[in-house]
Parts: structure tokens; C-alpha cells; sequence
């Protein structure tokens, strides 16, 4: 029995939560089209490759692309909905502290940030198709996993915990430091590999 993933019914859905949240929030505080026209675009940006990950297609690899296509719809989609239900909620009067929209996007950044650290690994090029020192990729493809990991559990308990002021640089600091750690990898792997 051929079974779907959950993706497979939970990106569409957010799609059309994000499409009514965005037209209610714009029906109880009007205001010119600019304001909503990003999240529409990104919005059907995601529904474009919604509709494209849906086609069969009997080759392993395009299945599992199109499965990964829609877990990145499902993240995307829950980071533009947080903050779309706050201001809903704060137009509505439920809530009054819309920081708490941002802490809680910003914290499934994060979270995206250690899906894919943990992904990378099992998604880059199979050693046996590389043709270069099978040891030294594959002790920087789990180094490169278990940067983005961390750094991404460290982004979201950052946001989680520390005051607004402070998360914002301290978050970039830790992106930055990721972003340098792979990039510093990189060019002692090309160099080894220039050198043998």
C-alpha cells in the first residue's frame, strides 16, 4: 500500500489557511494592495510548486525532491502564518503582545535550520559517486550536518529566551558563525584536494 506523507495534505492546507488569514487581516484593517502583495506572491510561488511536486513520477530521486519541496512549503508556510494569526488576533483584540508571533517565527526558522542540518548528510551527492577522498567529504558533509543542527537549536532557544533587543544580533552573530565554520571546511577541503 502506497501511503502519502503528511506534507501531502498538510502543505495545502496551510496554503489555504494563509490565504484566508490574509484576506481577513486585509478585510479588518484595509489598506492599499502593497501591503498584502508579498505574502500573495510568496503565496502562490508555494502553491505553483505544490502543484509541480504533485506530478508521478516513478524515479526515487524526483519523489523524494518533491516530497522535500513540500516539507519547505510546510515550514514556509507556517513561519508567514504565525504572524498573520497574531495580527488577526490583535485585530480582534485576543491578544496584545505580537512579540510573541515573532519569537515563535523566529524559532521555526531555527527549527528549519536543524530539518536541514539534519537532511544535508543523506541529501548531498552518494560517496560512491564522488571522485575524490571518500573520508574527507564525508567527515564534511556530517560536519556541515551537525553545524546547522546546532547552530539552528541555539537560534531558536535564542529567540525563545532572550529579549527582543538582544536575540536580533546574538541570532545573526550565531547565522554568521555557521555560515563560516562551512564556508572555512570548504576551502580547506578544495586546498587538500588541490594539493593531492
Amino acid at each position: 500500500m502506497n501511503t502519502r506523507p503528511i506534507s501531502y495534505f498538510l502543505a495545502p492546507a496551510l496554503l489555504v489557511l494563509i490565504a484566508v488569514l490574509t484576506a481577513v487581516n486585509w478585510y479588518l484593517r484595509p489598506g492599499p494592495v502593497r501591503t498584502v502583495a508579498p505574502v500573495l506572491l510568496l503565496l502562490a510561488i508555494m502553491t505553483v510548486a505544490f502543484f509541480l511536486s504533485l506530478r508521478r513520477t516513478s524515479d526515487e530521486v524526483r519523489r523524494r525532491a518533491a516530497e522535500e519541496i513540500r516539507n519547505a512549503i510546510m515550514f514556509a508556510g507556517l513561519i508567514v502564518m504565525i504572524p498573520l494569526s497574531a495580527n488577526l488576533a490583535a485585530a480582534l483584540g485576543i491578544i496584545s503582545d505580537v512579540d510573541l508571533s515573532k519569537r515563535v517565527t523566529m524559532a521555526i526558522v531555527g527549527a528549519f535550520f536543524v530539518f536541514t542540518g539534519n537532511a544535508l548528510p543523506k541529501t548531498l551527492t552518494p560517496i560512491s559517486a564522488l571522485q575524490c577522498d571518500v573520508a574527507k567529504v564525508q567527515a564534511f558533509q556530517r560536519l556541515t550536518g551537525w553545524t546547522w543542527v546546532l547552530m539552528g537549536l541555539a537560534y531558536a532557544i535564542v529567540w525563545l529566551v532572550l529579549p527582543l533587543n538582544l536575540a536580533k544580533p546574538v541570532s545573526m552573530a550565531l547565522l554568521l558563525t555557521g555560515m563560516l565554520v562551512v564556508a572555512t571546511q570548504i576551502i580547506r577541503l578544495r586546498r587538500r584536494r588541490a594539493a593531492d
